[in-house]
């Protein structure tokens, strides 16, 4: 998929008679398609969710096949899903789900679960908000004009790219036949990882072929996409980024990667370009008998290295994409210092979650950060933050208020109905080509830190606080920034004490990272991946938050009364 061109025409603040029309219609032929397919599903028969939608369309879940039928007007059809399927969450899948978890399964118990047929992979949730890692099956069920899978790594311009993946997958499950014959195998792994395995035609048992190859067009061998630990993973993308003085582009799933991956160059300067030098791979860890077929691409290159010593390390470099909104926004200035004013940044080309893809940059180049709703294998609606959180204020696309805010709610092709991704948009108007809706990416509902791809919540930050309080005294007021004085990115909390600092203070930042990762999967997760440190602590003198409250009052005008000092502060300055 790649970066369009960016659009002159002014953004609609409203929709036409027709227009709206065409988009309901467009909205409308997808759910048509969704529950004609969907409804021959397990979920579909049996979930207490859809009960009073299956009484409506008058389902016989006795059957043993469900059939197809035809939807005379997707306008009423539309209106009997829009009164009967009310929101729903993970734990209403969960159940089901959970049929995926337990080791090898007859196929009797998943073929035709949530979707028809059984998952090309399960997608492991990267982060979630309430800190528990979540598991999507992802089925492969074409659809014109849909991208695979929903979250490949997306296309972008450049004849020499870097693009920063991963193909590993944590395990396979087993499938098995009523004679416990092995039918299939379905892996576990990040969605960008299956997407793009699928979108590829890349399967797990071509591996062993796979590894010894390379994608034309990019300087990273495959074999690097397969290594685990985060350190090395960077590093040999930056061994073979630094060989290539002709790179122009980084092509990165968030912007922290390219980050994290400057400052190991920075860290690592001296092996790198000995390593360019000599053609010989660094003894690093985790690449045991991946090295092999990494190092069958690398050949010496002394003039390279003594050119890597004497000028700037990629003089051709025009552009660098990765997801650099919400709380990875704070990234952004420093890579825009890092490479300089003349190369463009690029936050994101999609806007995809493990559940589905949402939708495609819009003006990408232009630095707005908006994107373009356009899921031909999904259907968007939007509740209303400053409404009740149910489903009868729910607000279908063509009718959205440009700078309201929204929740995104997902019916999708893996058969998740009304789900609450629990993601907020603003709306920023209509596409002028074609009338779908364009959003910019706000936050996380109830979700107030992410330091790697990771989701801590404001409850949980102020429960770590709370287990330190034996040991660094009362806490009277504290914040929480993200500390990247040091590599990797970690939390760093800023407390004001009552009194003075405990005896055994000096290990509040291992309780601070114990309470964390025992009560947070995700956090766990990223730091055992050593892609978050461990929190760091400082006690700010008594009297900082008062100050801070001044002068925030002092810049912004706002009220005396109404003025609090955040629990996180993603700008300190």
């Amino acid at each position: 998929m790649t970066s369009p061109p960016i659009t002159t025409a002014p953004v609609l603040q409203t929709l036409s008679a027709q227009q709206a029309e065409e988009l309901k219609q467009r909205t409308c032929g997808v759910l048509g398609h969704l529950v004609n397919t969907n409804s021959r599903t397990t979920y579909f028969r049996e979930a207490p969710l859809l009960a009073r939608y299956r009484t409506e369309l008058r389902l016989d879940t006795s059957c043993e096949s469900v059939p197809v039928w035809g939807i005379e007007t997707p306008e009423v059809d539309f209106g009997t899903f829009t009164r009967n399927v009310p929101l729903s969450t993970y734990e209403d899948y969960r159940p089901y789900v959970s049929r995926f978890l337990g080791g090898p399964c007859l196929q009797s118990s998943v073929d035709n679960l949530l979707a028809p047929g059984l998952p090309a992979f399960i997608a492991t949730s990267s982060g979630t908000s309430d800190g528990s890692v979540k598991y999507f099956p992802k089925y492969v069920r074409p659809i014109k004009g849909a991208m695979s899978m929903g979250a490949p790594i997306p296309e972008v311009h450049g004849p020499t790219k870097c693009t920063i993946f991963s193909l590993r997958y944590t395990h396979t499950l087993d499938v098995l036949d009523e004679a416990q014959h092995v039918v299939g195998a379905i892996p576990f792994s990040l969605a960008t990882a299956g997407g793009l395995r699928v979108h590829q035609g890349w399967k797990i048992e071509n591996d062993a072929e796979l590894v010894k190859t390379r994608v034309s067009g990019q300087i990273t061998p495959i074999a690097v996409a397969f290594i685990g630990p985060y350190y090395t993973f960077l590093l040999m993308h930056a061994l073979f980024a630094m060989g290539e003085r002709s790179l122009d582009t980084f092509n990165t799933i968030f912007i922290t990667a390219f980050s994290d991956l400057v400052r190991l160059i920075e860290t690592h300067w001296e092996d790198l370009v000995r390593a360019i030098e000599t053609g010989q791979i660094p003894d690093l860890e985790g690449l045991d008998d991946l090295r092999l077929h990494i190092q069958t691409h690398l050949h010496p290159r002394p003039d390279r290295a003594e050119e890597l010593r004497r000028i700037a390390i990629w003089p051709n470099l025009k552009l660098v994409v990765g997801n650099g909104t919400g709380g990875l926004s704070t990234v952004v200035p420093w890579v825009r210092n890092c490479v300089g004013p003349t190369v463009n940044l690029m936050y994101s080309v999609v806007y995809a979650s493990s559940e589905a893809l949402i939708g495609a940059a819009y003006n990408a180049e232009s630095g707005e950060e908006l994107y373009k709703v356009k899921t031909p294998d999904s259907v968007i609606e939007y509740l209303d933050v400053e409404q009740p959180e149910s489903a009868e204020y729910i607000t279908q696309a063509w009718d959205l208020e440009v700078g309201k805010r929204y929740e995104v709610i997902l019916t999708t092709r893996d058969g998740f109905w009304r789900y609450r991704l629990g993601d907020v948009l603003e709306f920023v108007g209509f596409a002028p080509e074609d009338g779908n809706p364009l959003i910019r990416f706000l936050d996380r509902r109830n979700v107030v830190m992410c330091v790697s791809a990771e989701f801590v919540t404001e409850a949980e930050l102020h429960r770590a606080v709370a287990s330190i309080k034996d040991i660094i005294g009362r806490v009277m007021e504290f914040s929480v920034i993200i500390d990247d004085r040091w590599f990797p990115r970690r939390y760093g909390f800023l407390l004001e004490l009552q009194g003075e600092p405990g005896p055994h203070s000096h290990a509040a930042p291992r309780r601070l990272q114990e309470h964390l990762y025992s009560t947070n999967g995700t956090f766990a997760q990223f730091s055992s991946d050593k892609e978050v440190g461990e929190p760091s602590v400082r006690i700010l003198a008594a009297g900082t938050f008062s100050e801070y409250r001044s002068w925030r009052i002092g810049v912004t005008g706002v009220g005396s009364g109404q003025m609090k000092v955040p629990t996180v502060i993603y700008n300190p300055r």
